[in-house]
C-alpha cells in the first residue's frame, strides 16, 4: 500500500480527523503540524467564541480581523459580563469593549448562535445583533442583561431567530413585545425564565410555529401560574413543552388548549393535569413531591389520546422497584423505551425486574443496560436504567 502524505490527504479526511479531536489544546497541536491542517483545525477551533467582558480585548480583536478566515468559521458567540446583578452596585460601562465587538460582527458571516449574559449592553451592539438576525436564521440568548432605556427593534423590520432564550424579569417588555411580532414567522424554539406576570401581557402574540417550549416559573406566585396558562392556552402549535421551577399544578386549562402537544417534561403533578384528552406520546417525569411512594404514577397517563411510547423518571422522583416497574408497564403497554432511576446497590442483571418486563412487553424482555443519558433505540422495547 502505497503512504500518503498530509498534503496528499482530501481535505474532507482532514476535516473529520480535526472534529475527532475531543480538546482544544490538542486542536492547537493539530493546527501547528502543518499548513494543510492549519485553516481546518482552527476553523474547528474557533466555532465557539466566548468573550469575557471586563478583560483586555483590543490584541485579540485585532488579530481576529487580521484573520477573515478565523472570524467566518465562528458559528457560537458568547459574551459573559460581571455578576452585578447580584450586588447593589451599579453595573460598569464597557462601551469601548462593546463597539470592539460590534466592529466584529460583519465578519461573522458563518454566525448561528449569540449567548449575552451578564452584559451592561448598549444601543449600538444591540442594533448590530438585530441586523444580523435580519439577515439570517439566529439562536439568541439574553440572561440578566441591562439595556439601554427606549431600546425597541426597528419597526417593521422581520428577524430570523429561530431560538430564543430569555429572563423576563430584566427585559423591557417593549423590547420583548417587539422581538416576539419580528419573529413570529420564525421562531420555532423558547425559552423564558420568569418570576412575575410577563406572559400575560404576550399572551396575545400569535407563534404559529412555535413547537418547543420551555417555562422556569415561580409556581409560588399565583399571577406567574396564571400568566404561564395564558399564554400556553394561546400558543396552540407547541409539540414539546418543559415546565420548571415547582411539583404545583397550574390553574385550569381550557381543554382545547395544547391541541398538539406530543412529549411533556415535568412533575408528576402536571403530567396528571395535563396528558388527559391530548395526544401525548413521550413523558419526562423530573420531580414529584410523593417521593418514595410506589403509587405517584397516576392513571391519568392512561388517559392520552395517543399511545405514550417513551417513559423517563429521573432520580430525584422515585426510587426502583419491582412493584413500581410491574405498574408502569402494566397501565402502558405500549412502551418503546423507558428510563428509570437506579439505586447503586441493585446488582446486574435486575433479574426480578427483568422478568417482569418480559412479562408484560409484547417482544419479549428488553434489553438492558446501565447509562446515564439518552440513547436511540429502535424496534426492540429497551429499558435504560440511570442512577
Amino acid at each position: 500500500m502505497a503512504a500518503i502524505g498530509l498534503l496528499d490527504i482530501p481535505p474532507e479526511i482532514q476535516l473529520q480527523i480535526a472534529e475527532f479531536v475531543e480538546t482544544r489544546r490538542t486542536l492547537k497541536a493539530l493546527s501547528a503540524t502543518s499548513r494543510s491542517f492549519r485553516s481546518i483545525a482552527q476553523s474547528v477551533l474557533f466555532e465557539e467564541l466566548r468573550i469575557e467582558i471586563g478583560t483586555e480585548l483590543r490584541g485579540s480583536v485585532d488579530d481576529l480581523l487580521a484573520n477573515p478566515r478565523i472570524c467566518a468559521a465562528i458559528r457560537c458567540l458568547e459574551l459573559h459580563g460581571r455578576r452585578f446583578l447580584l450586588s447593589s452596585t451599579r453595573p460598569r460601562n464597557y462601551d469601548e469593549q462593546l463597539s470592539l465587538i460590534q466592529k466584529m460582527l460583519p465578519e461573522m458571516v458563518g454566525l448561528r448562535k449569540v449567548s449575552i449574559n451578564r452584559v451592561n449592553l448598549s444601543k449600538a451592539l444591540l442594533d448590530a445583533f438585530l441586523w444580523i438576525a435580519a439577515s439570517k436564521p439566529l439562536q439568541i440568548s439574553l440572561s440578566w442583561n441591562t439595556y439601554p432605556c427606549g431600546i425597541i427593534p426597528t419597526p417593521h423590520t422581520l428577524l430570523q431567530i429561530s431560538h430564543l432564550r430569555l429572563t423576563v424579569d430584566h427585559l423591557p417588555l417593549e423590547f420583548f413585545r417587539s422581538m416576539f411580532h419580528a419573529s413570529a414567522t420564525t421562531l420555532t424554539g423558547l425559552n423564558i425564565v420568569t418570576n412575575r406576570g410577563e406572559l400575560m401581557k404576550l399572551a396575545d402574540i400569535n407563534l404559529p410555529f412555535l413547537h418547543d417550549l420551555t417555562l422556569w416559573i415561580n409556581m409560588g406566585y399565583e399571577v406567574s401560574r396564571t400568566s404561564a396558562v395564558a399564554f400556553l392556552t394561546a400558543q396552540r402549535a407547541i409539540r414539546k413543552l418543559h415546565l420548571r421551577g415547582s411539583t404545583r399544578i397550574l390553574p385550569p386549562i381550557p381543554p382545547n388548549a395544547l391541541p398538539n402537544l406530543r412529549e411533556l417534561q415535568a412533575s408528576t403533578e402536571q403530567i396528571s393535569q395535563l396528558v388527559p384528552g391530548r395526544p401525548v406520546e413521550a413523558i419526562e417525569v423530573i420531580f414529584s413531591q410523593y417521593e418514595g411512594d410506589q403509587d405517584w404514577f397516576g392513571e391519568e397517563v392512561t388517559q392520552s389520546t395517543a399511545l405514550v411510547r417513551m417513559l423517563r423518571v429521573h432520580p430525584q422522583t422515585a426510587t426502583l422497584d419491582t412493584r413500581m416497574v410491574k405498574r408502569t408497564v402494566t397501565i402502558l403497554p405500549s412502551l418503546e423505551h423507558l428510563w428509570l432511576p437506579l439505586p447503586n446497590n441493585v446488582s446486574w442483571p435486575f433479574r426480578s425486574i427483568t422478568q417482569t418486563l418480559a412479562a408484560h412487553f409484547p417482544s419479549g424482555t428488553p434489553q438492558c443496560s446501565r447509562s446515564s443519558h439518552f440513547t436511540q433505540v429502535s424496534q426492540e422495547p429497551t429499558l435504560r436504567f440511570v442512577w
